[in-house]
């Protein structure tokens, strides 16, 4: 019995081993293109559906105040019942009884003047839907560059990791060379033990960019709106496949096309012409207004010997009036609303001055980076090419005995700088060109990110 039980503790345990071991199901990465990546950010992104909001919520201000402008029209109706002593007129006595009641009325209103109060603010109501429309435009333009910059990020991180690797590699194989040096006592064994120290340092730095690679991951999967426990691969082409197009830009009209495209600016112009209607608004407290109002009603009671049709054709009403209202005293108020206007009019038109400083600083920054990242390319073709001309050389001479492990370390160590920096060169160049189409207003989400 004993050994019965001791047989299925250990099946028991081999079966949780086995679940433990075995995942149960595999969870299968999702490859995301740029182009994707992009339609899934506009679709998700939560910056974006609030804009979207903010545009709804102002559309419906618009109907409101433009509603402003008909007519009201109102209809009440009643009846009632009462009890206890009344006055009989037939009899001249008092007595207890009950009548019913019934009552209508309907009744409508418009205004006519109001010192262009509703025509200044439906204005101002449009102003600001224009510029929440331009707003939504550019908030859409805000999050593909975040897009564009994260996902460059996270290819230069998914390239760094090769190059490190192959860093990694090409040590591995040097470490195995010197192993075999050092048996057959060609070389030292201080060379076999620095080689292992270099070669440590070097998965130590692969590491370090598979972290980097999935921070870069992290935010990017942020920005998109994507599950976080969710597996993802981002395609991408390999640096030395992406083209390599020079444009040619000029500042001046780089920047008079900035002023032309950019949405925000746009938006701040309208949001101007919305503080001057409120001017307008404010300086209406000045003028008379004037409304007109109708209605008519009518009423029955059972304590009328008539019947109903008859009391309702006989106790209709019916009312005209025309309501002018002169303002005469405000202590001041209307003063204080103008010129609390007038100061948010001119913060208007600063906002806008400074958008427009800012966006000519953009613009100038984008073309001079530009012009370095193109000059990058250039540079870093050389010293690739320089670096690998060397590091075949010294290797050479390192074989032969000619030269030493540090001198081999250094020109790695160069060669592999030389890798990097030209990857980080041709996607800075990518990332520069789309940064100056987001700058100059002309950023096209169905573009795709490598030309």
């Amino acid at each position: 019995m004993t050994g019965r039980r001791t047989a299925l503790a250990a099946s028991f345990a081999t079966l949780l081993l086995f679940f433990a071991i075995v995942p149960v199901s595999a969870q299968e990465i999702q490859e995301v293109s740029f182009n994707e990546a992009v339609h899934i950010a506009l679709d998700r992104n939560v910056t974006i559906k609030r804009a979207q909001n903010s545009l709804t919520l102002q559309a419906i201000t618009v109907r409101s105040e433009r509603a402003d402008f008909y007519p009201n029209l109102n209809f009440s109706s009643g009846a009632s019942r009462n009890f206890g002593l009344q006055f009989d007129q037939t009899t001249g006595t008092l007595e207890t009884t009950s009548t019913d009641g019934f009552n209508y009325s309907a009744s409508t209103g418009i205004s006519l003047f109001s010192g262009f109060s509703n025509v200044a603010t439906l204005a101002s109501a449009r102003a600001l839907l224009d510029a929440q429309e331009f707003t939504l435009e550019r908030t859409k333009q805000n999050i593909v560059f975040s897009v564009i910059r994260n996902y460059l990020n996270v290819i230069l991180s998914e390239e760094s990791i090769r190059i490190q690797q192959e860093n990694v590699q090409a040590q591995r194989g040097l470490l195995e060379q010197i192993e075999e040096f050092v048996r057959v006592g060609s070389r030292a064994i201080s060379d076999q033990y620095q080689q292992q120290a270099i070669l440590a340092n070097s998965e130590l730095i692969l590491l370090n960019a598979e972290s980097s690679y999935q921070t870069n991951m992290t935010r990017l999967i942020q920005v998109l709106q994507l599950d976080p426990l969710g597996e993802y691969r981002f395609l991408a082409p390999n640096a030395d496949e992406l083209p390599l197009i020079i444009s040619t830009f000029d500042p001046e009209a780089m920047l008079l096309g900035a002023f032309e495209n950019r949405v925000d600016l746009r938006a701040q112009k309208y949001v101007i012409d919305a503080a001057e209607q409120g001017i307008r608004v404010a300086k209406s407290g000045h003028l008379p207004s004037l409304s007109f109002s109708a209605s008519m009603g009518s009423s029955y009671s059972s304590a009328r010997t008539d019947n109903f049709n008859s009391q309702l054709s006989d106790n209709r009403s019916e009312r005209l009036g025309f309501n002018l209202s002169i303002p005469l005293f405000n202590r001041y108020n209307v003063k204080r609303g103008v010129e609390s206007s007038k100061v948010q009019f001119s913060n208007a038109q600063l906002d806008l001055e400074n958008a427009e400083q800012n966006v000519a600083i953009e613009v100038r920054q984008a073309y001079l980076d530009y012009l370095s990242a193109v000059k990058r390319l250039d540079v870093t073709e050389t010293s690739l090419r320089a670096a690998n001309q060397a590091l075949r050389v010294e290797q050479e001479r390192y074989d032969v005995g000619a030269s030493t492990l540090v001198e081999l370390t250094q020109s790695r160590s160069q060669f592999v700088n030389a890798a990097s920096q030209r990857a980080q060169a041709i996607f800075q160049f990518h990332f520069q060109h789309r940064l100056i189409d987001y700058y100059q207003g002309t950023l096209d989400p169905n573009q795709p990110l490598f030309n």
